[in-house]
């Protein structure tokens, strides 16, 4: 495992050829200044980007007309989708489909008792979404967002999952709380333990064949 980026890393997005991050850059009189990092897997090379820039690659090209319905954008999921529509969740659980032109199109909210999901991801028909406080994976039907199916109970196998990555057929869960990864078959529901590290795993994410996660201390290479 090599670090990449020390310091606290809130969100890695993938780029061609490379990832964007967001992270804290400072911190004066209690307010927190965010800065923005982008590396070519081709050359190795770190660049800092604008704030727009990432607001590119996170809410796609209308993203000076979607983030006029967002408040904190570093704190809202978002997840882009075929002809440019893009669905947004909130950090009270609300979500929103806006249309290619960010018209608003569906409203709803993905709370699971009270709680808001730490993060969703869309695979086949269904939504997935983890729920940090409640430990537990939850798929919601597409057409009727309500969820049909809960993995995990109160201590296993999830422990404070914070993050989803889907690599083909199976989920990829953070488990911040006991700082693994832990893969699950999303056709058959089984569950395998992967790496174990020293802190708590906040992302996972895959691109080109190069693995990486954030964890307390950075961002690193696997």
């Amino acid at each position: 495992m090599k670090l990449i980026f020390s310091g606290e890393v809130y969100e890695v997005l993938p780029i061609m050829n490379g990832i964007i991050f967001s992270y804290k850059k400072e911190e004066i009189s209690d307010q927190t200044i965010v800065g923005y990092k982008m590396i070519s897997f081709s050359s190795g090379q770190f660049t800092d980007v604008e704030r727009n820039i990432y607001r590119l690659t996170k809410f796609g090209n209308n993203y000076t007309e979607v983030i006029k319905h967002i408040g904190n954008y570093i704190e809202v999921k978002s997840l882009l989708l075929a002809g440019g529509k893009i669905f947004l969740i909130f950090p009270d659980g609300k979500a929103t489909l806006l249309d290619l032109d960010a018209t608003p199109v569906w409203s709803g909210n993905l709370l699971y008792k009270g709680e808001a999901p730490s993060d969703v991801k869309f695979h086949g028909n269904a939504l997935w979404a983890t729920y940090e406080e409640k430990n537990v994976l939850i798929r919601f039907n597409l057409n009727t967002m309500r969820n049909d199916l809960r993995l995990g109970n109160r201590k296993e196998p999830f422990s404070a999952p914070k993050d989803i990555f889907i690599e083909e057929d199976r989920a990829i869960v953070s488990n911040y709380g006991s700082k693994k990864l832990i893969a699950v078959n999303l056709n058959d529901y089984t569950v395998e333990d992967l790496e174990e590290f020293e802190e708590g795993v906040k992302q996972y994410i895959c691109i080109d064949e190069k693995r990486m996660v954030i964890l307390e201390s950075g961002l690193y290479l696997l």
